[in-house]
């Protein structure tokens, strides 16, 4: 009985896409730091992070709808989400900046040593029942961390399907329904390419080749270092 996979067509859209947004709201919240002391541009700065963040989770189901299981992976995290009073918090701060008003902040300034610390933070507004305490430059990067440990999550669940890494091996082969010329097919190169050998039991030299030329530099990695996410990376077996 033939137990094989069927072999697994990627979609158009891939995860770099999610790297791309993640690095969106990097730069907004870098930004955030950086013009504390100037207000309107501090402000115009949060409402582009608050979008940038926000649109990381739109990212994430638009690139892996396609991909088995996800769907109901998502559920899971979605109602995490749902519950967490700062994530919901952002979402309706996007909400406001994007059709109503500016956002709703406030700004102080404490002179120390000859220099004066400005410090940014969440004032009431309408009927939102809940206001964060703090300063709005930690509360934006907790709020970041939030969805990219579901970004992490994800890229290790599905590492078959987005992290090359685990794509290029022979498991990620197996699971995928792929052979090494599926592969080579994939990055532009004639099937049979690396067949230097002419099949004489080489894959593991094909596939370090392939690797070595053809992996690139995994863009999610740096963030989930940055933030401090554990890289453990799930195997598939």
């Amino acid at each position: 009985m033939n137990t094989k996979p069927k072999k697994f067509e990627f979609p158009a859209k891939g995860f770099h896409i999610v790297g791309s947004k993640v690095g969106e709201a990097d730069y907004f919240l870098g930004q955030l730091e950086k013009t504390k002391d100037e207000y309107e541009i501090f402000k115009y700065n949060l409402s582009a992070f608050a979008s940038a963040a926000r649109s990381i989770s739109f990212h994430i189901q638009s690139v892996m709808r396609h991909y088995p299981g996800f769907n109901e992976w998502y559920e899971v995290r979605q109602n995490i989400l749902k519950k967490n009073e700062l994530a919901k918090f952002f979402l309706n701060l996007r909400n406001l900046t994007q059709k109503e008003d500016e956002p709703p902040v406030g700004f102080t300034g404490k002179m120390r040593n000859g220099v004066i610390r400005h410090h940014a933070f969440f004032w009431d507004y309408k009927n939102n029942e809940y206001r964060p305490i703090g300063d709005v430059v930690d509360l934006s990067k907790e709020y970041l961390i939030t969805l990219l440990e579901i970004t992490y999550e994800c890229y290790r669940d599905f590492s078959v399907y987005v992290d090359p890494r685990a794509i290029f091996t022979k498991q990620g082969l197996a699971k995928l329904g792929w052979c090494i010329e599926d592969i080579e097919e994939a990055v532009g190169l004639p099937r049979g390419f690396t067949d230097i050998q002419n099949g004489v039991n080489n894959d593991d030299e094909r596939l370090k080749l392939l690797q070595r030329d053809y992996q690139g530099d995994e863009v999610m990695e740096q963030y989930f270092d940055k933030y401090g996410l554990k890289q453990n990376r799930k195997k598939d077996d």
